[in-house]
């Protein structure tokens, strides 16, 4: 009989890395970058030229998506890929491209959700560290550079230090919106200053240009050049990042593959309805002093319905006594004849008080009050 022999280690691995060889594909930390594209850098204290060229999207779910006006739909040109970015994650202190990025569930957002949602503050340092950081991906041909040629560069940078300048630009004349046509584009001529965080020198756009092109690109044959920049990012399995973050390594390398799709959708549902998730801090303050706001407006309501409701009450026990009233024994009456031919001398009720008061004992009409309180 045949020995049911283990799964080996080596099944699928194997032929995967010899695909991703053949492809010519290299990693570059949470890149996967094509056989023959290079990684341009941004220095501090410098002049670039770049022609930013757009990308066939590829993906059902890029972040710029907006199918009314036909943006960044599938099978169409866009000159970025946004990306949300977790950095020092683990032990190793690695940066994971978090799974939204691509329309799937994470586990570090849903756990800074969960902080939350128990209470914590979103200025906290345990929390803001699990906030992702939004940058971009772009291909862009560098323009009389010494340093790069000619030809198709992937350019990562984050969404503050250069995308949020080029939207200002493009607010401020609208005619420069056509930058990455191909055929009515322009070169855009960037300065970068430096700016500092910490001990930390980084390069952060001061001026953004835009001059006309001295040739338009031919789409057809550029296009076969251009990587598809949805195929670029190095997602991450759900189980990994989770197994990455919370510092336990998963009991089999097999799990990725039997990890339930299923469950992982459970999970984004419930991270969709925890979460009014969002994004900036600046965001997250308005969101608190709208909730301030709310929850006066609803003790001013409480307020208010409680007012309503001892009014409510009062009424009901109005209500009720007058039915008491008229459920309860009518108290005696004196009859109608004695009343107008008798009065009590003391001013108490005729037939009604008889021996009831120390008056009594010596009143002159005694015995016919007596005898009109027996006789009713």
């Amino acid at each position: 009989m045949k020995k049911n022999k283990k799964k080996s280690r080596f099944k699928g691995a194997v032929s995967r890395n010899a695909e991703r060889q053949a492809r010519g594909v290299s990693q570059y930390g949470y890149l996967r970058l094509p056989k023959g594209v290079n990684i341009f850098k941004e220095e501090p204290r410098t002049r670039v030229e770049l022609d930013v060229i757009p990308y066939v999207v590829t993906g059902d779910n890029h972040p710029d998506k907006d199918e009314e006006y036909g943006i960044a739909v599938k099978g169409e040109l866009w000159y970025k890929r946004p990306y949300w970015l977790h950095r020092g994650v683990g032990p190793d202190n690695q940066s994971v491209v978090c799974p939204s990025s691509v329309g799937k569930p994470c586990p570090i957002c849903e756990y800074r959700a969960q902080l939350l949602k128990d209470g914590a503050r979103w200025d906290e340092d345990t929390v803001k560290a699990l906030k992702p950081s939004m940058r971009n991906l772009y291909v862009v041909i560098p323009k009389n550079n010494k340093n790069y040629p000619e030809e198709p560069h992937i350019w990562d940078i984050s969404q503050f230090l250069f995308q949020d300048k080029l939207n200002e630009e493009i607010q401020e004349n609208e005619e420069y919106e056509t930058f990455p046509d191909l055929e009515e584009g322009y070169t855009l001529r960037i300065r970068f200053a430096e700016g500092s965080f910490g001990a930390n020198k980084f390069a952060e756009v001061s001026r953004i240009d835009f001059i006309e092109r001295k040739k338009p690109y031919d789409e057809e044959s550029i296009l076969e050049k251009i990587p598809s920049l949805d195929d670029i990012l190095e997602v991450l399995p759900y189980p990994t990042i989770e197994s990455m973050f919370f510092g336990n390594m998963g009991p089999d390398e097999d799990e990725d593959e039997e990890y339930d799709d299923e469950d992982v959708k459970k999970k984004k549902r419930k991270v969709d309805e925890d979460e009014d998730i969002d994004d900036d801090m600046e965001e997250e303050e308005d969101e608190e002093d709208d909730d301030e706001d709310v929850d006066e407006d609803e003790d001013e309501d409480e307020d208010e319905d409680e007012d309503d409701d001892e009014d409510v009450d009062e009424d009901e026990d109005e209500e009720d006594n007058k039915k008491k009233a008229k459920k309860s024994p009518p108290k005696r009456q004196k009859p109608k004849a004695m009343a107008k031919a008798k009065r009590c001398p003391h001013g108490y009720e005729f037939g009604v008080d008889s021996d009831s008061y120390d008056d009594c004992d010596n009143c002159e009409v005694w015995e016919k009050c007596l005898e009109a309180s027996e006789g009713e």
